[in-house]
């Protein structure tokens, strides 16, 4: 069972804004709208759909999910909005640790 590059979503994300551009009959790439073209951070991950039509994912950076195989490019969206959204704020100082004095 193949999908058509058509079945591809194109609309943005709940959390984030997700590029998907096609790369062959079977294979994608995501890239984050809001970096810049230039920057390494602006891609995600590479998807590739296998023989049984499942999606395989391979990440290039955090947050990501913990899966790396999908139904379909709605369910990997999900899961990437999902992890989006459970990553801590980096905009903010991490928070100071408290250490031992010197002995």
């Amino acid at each position: 069972m193949s999908t058509a590059l058509s079945d591809v979503p194109r609309s943005p994300a709940p959390h984030g804004d997700w590029e998907i551009t096609p790369l062959g009959r079977d294979n994608w790439r995501v890239c984050d709208r809001a970096r810049k073209q230039g920057d390494a951070d602006c891609l995600i991950a590479y998807v590739e759909r296998n023989s049984t039509g499942t999606l395989d994912v391979l990440w290039l950076r955090t947050p990501c999910p913990r899966r790396s195989r999908f139904r379909d490019m709605a369910q990997l969206l999900d899961a990437l909005d999902e992890a989006v959204a459970a990553a801590s704020d980096r905009s903010r100082p991490p928070v100071a640790i408290r250490h031992l004095p010197p002995l």
